[in-house]
């Protein structure tokens, strides 16, 4: 790119301007034929040239144009590259005190770890400690290793959800139809026979424990590496976007679920 060209004119504005130099004053046929820019160009060029002050028409017929001296012209292409600069720094500006805000009100996902034998005391306080701070939902889905372990290993780990969780807070329980073997009939009844804000289902298409309380904070079930029927530990993380994508899978999940008041009702297959 030519010196005029880096300063803002087309190829056909610096072969118009530079030809307009060498003529002195000449119509738009005398530039196209001298200049090579098409007729069908020629105006477009000559025009926009005007219009930006570096050369100038004469009212004639035909039309005759002259160009203006060069230091006069590099003076005002100059000042035009300089408004566009100070246009664009204003928008970049602007774009970054936007964007910096909302970068910082971004928080990063934070996660934690706890050992957490299936029915420990620490299970059972990081349960009472996550649905305490419920305010408005809860969805807790119940698969491995419960599925797999005897009523009595977790039992400890049922209560906190009529003892911790308050009576305004949305409560979903979706349990793994394999748990119902395990349990005892008084069990099964005493958990159907839930709270007016709990809600339980049974679904066989369910792998994975996981809690979410608020739309925000997750806990994820790891089982024991050895023992299908054990919990090796708890991760919990605080990340609303993860959150989001858990509840959709939840929701997705429970819709296909089988109220457990109907199964304990009708001990028909689950699903069916």
């Amino acid at each position: 790119m030519s010196d005029l060209g880096e300063l803002g004119l087309s190829s056909y504005e610096e072969k118009g301007y530079r030809t307009l130099l060498s003529l002195g004053s000449a119509t738009a046929q005398e530039v196209s034929e001298a200049s090579g820019v098409p007729m069908g160009r020629i105006y477009d060029v000559l025009n926009g040239l005007d219009a930006r002050d570096i050369v100038r028409s004469q009212s004639t017929e035909p039309t005759r144009y002259a160009a203006v001296d060069p230091e006069t012209a590099v003076d005002r292409l100059l000042a035009e590259r300089r408004r566009e600069l100070d246009a664009r720094e204003a928008r970049y500006e602007a774009l970054a005190e936007g964007v910096g805000p909302e970068l910082a009100a971004t928080k990063p996902a934070e996660s934690r770890f706890w050992t957490a034998p299936l029915g420990s005391d620490a299970a059972v306080s990081l349960e009472r400690d996550l649905f305490a701070m419920a305010g408005e939902t809860v969805r807790s889905a119940m698969s491995y290793p419960y599925a797999a372990a005897p009523w009595d290993r977790y039992e400890p780990e049922v209560a906190p959800f009529y003892e911790v969780v308050d009576s305004g807070v949305d409560v979903r329980l979706l349990g793994h139809a394999a748990m119902l073997e395990a349990a005892p009939p008084a069990a099964v009844e005493r958990v159907a026979d839930a709270p007016a804000n709990v809600s339980v289902r049974v679904t066989t298409d369910l792998e994975t424990t996981f809690d979410i309380v608020d739309g925000n904070e997750v806990t994820f079930h790891v089982p024991h590496p050895t023992d299908r029927g054990d919990r090796l530990g708890v991760i919990h993380v605080r990340d609303g976007s993860m959150a989001g994508r858990l509840v959709d899978v939840f929701d997705r999940t429970w819709e296909a679920a089988t109220p457990l008041s109907a199964v304990a009702e009708d001990e028909s297959p689950v699903g069916e």
